[in-house]
């Protein structure tokens, strides 16, 4: 029963706050579906080839049926989002230290979130002339920052991180959602903080040395706390910090899911409109709320990386920073393959 009423509870206040956005001013009544930044203009070839639709099968693989169902919330069937996790506090310049896909299905009302490392080596369109052509996918964002200067398209860093995507894995996302270290403890904070439990401690580096910063076993953290978290890598390496990362968002899934974070979810939309970046739409935005009030954490909900056997550590002479880098190679043709099984809804 208690269950019962918590999804009454969420129905109701996550339908109060997709009224709120509706009847926020004339500004939404009459952008209804206008993006809040400008939105992807990405490229419809990708070296001289058309890019696939990979929501249809070639007819030579085994695809699972698309559900029969309508979509819920007048949202189209998927939604694909980039999410980036901006290292700065700004939008101006920063690495993308956070990379996330969000498969959002209003169709089977699921959300599957997919983790790329920062550290994929791969090969970045359009800066030729710039002397750049290669780098880490984190930095795919950087060269796209409006500081830079560097990215013609639409998007700045998001638009030029989802045209690498493309030219990489053939791999199309459909809006972006850029989220810098101000705006991340912000929704911590507003949320009130998140429950975490940790598998094994965690150091952060002092003076160059590790520390110890938090022991294994349950915490309670605030935004500044859950930043320093999600940043570490110490003894843990690239994988170690994306699981820690992946521990963040179940424990922010969570919260907003529980009765203060649904009565926290007015208040937070409101801010994230004016300290994110994101060519989502007042509409979108709507139908994301619709969705959040029917979904239930522990079964609807799916965070996965792609396979570490797919990649491989290595030292790579960076020539933009005249540097040698560790990075990931990553087989480009098995995670396509991967990638496309994951816009088909075959994966996971």
């Amino acid at each position: 029963m208690k269950k019962d009423n918590l999804k009454i509870l969420k129905t109701i206040v996550f339908s109060l706050a997709g009224i709120t956005i509706l009847i926020g001013g004339a500004y939404l009544l009459f952008s209804w579906n206008k993006p809040l930044n400008p939105a992807l203009s990405l490229p419809t070839e990708v070296n001289g080839s058309e890019t696939p639709d990979l929501s249809e099968s070639d007819g030579e693989a085994s695809v699972t049926p698309s559900p029969t169902e309508e979509p819920v919330c007048g949202a189209p069937p998927t939604l694909h989002i980039l999410v980036s996790g901006v290292a700065s506090s700004s939008y101006l310049y920063g690495l993308a230290d956070a990379i996330r896909v969000a498969r959002i299905d209003f169709q089977t009302k699921e959300v599957s979130v997919l983790a790329f490392p920062r550290d994929l080596w791969v090969e970045i369109p359009g800066l030729e002339s710039r002397g750049i052509e290669v780098g880490k996918l984190n930095q795919a964002y950087f060269y796209g920052t409006e500081g830079m200067g560097y990215f013609s398209g639409t998007g700045y860093g998001s638009g030029l991180l989802a045209e690498t995507l493309m030219l990489n894995y053939g791999y199309r996302v459909d809006r972006y959602l850029a989220v810098n270290l101000n705006s991340f403890r912000m929704i911590i904070d507003t949320l009130g903080g998140i429950d975490v439990y940790l598998g094994q401690d965690v150091y952060k580096k002092v003076n160059e040395q590790p520390e110890l910063f938090l022991s294994a076993g349950s915490h309670h953290l605030n935004g500044k706390e859950a930043e320093i978290l999600a940043r570490q890598r110490i003894n843990i390496g690239d994988f170690g910090r994306i699981n820690n990362q992946t521990v963040i968002l179940k424990a922010v899934a969570v919260k907003m899911l529980s009765p203060s974070g649904i009565s926290a979810l007015p208040a937070l939309i409101e801010q994230l409109r004016f300290n994110v970046q994101t060519d989502l739409s007042p509409a979108d935005i709507s139908q994301l709320i619709c969705l959040g009030g029917m979904l239930d954490f522990g079964e609807d909900i799916n965070f996965i990386t792609l396979p570490d056997s797919l990649m491989v550590e290595d030292m790579i002479y960076d020539p933009t920073r005249g540097v040698n880098t560790a990075v990931l190679v990553g087989d480009n043709e098995k995670i396509s393959e991967l990638l496309m099984e994951f816009q088909q809804r075959n994966w996971p």
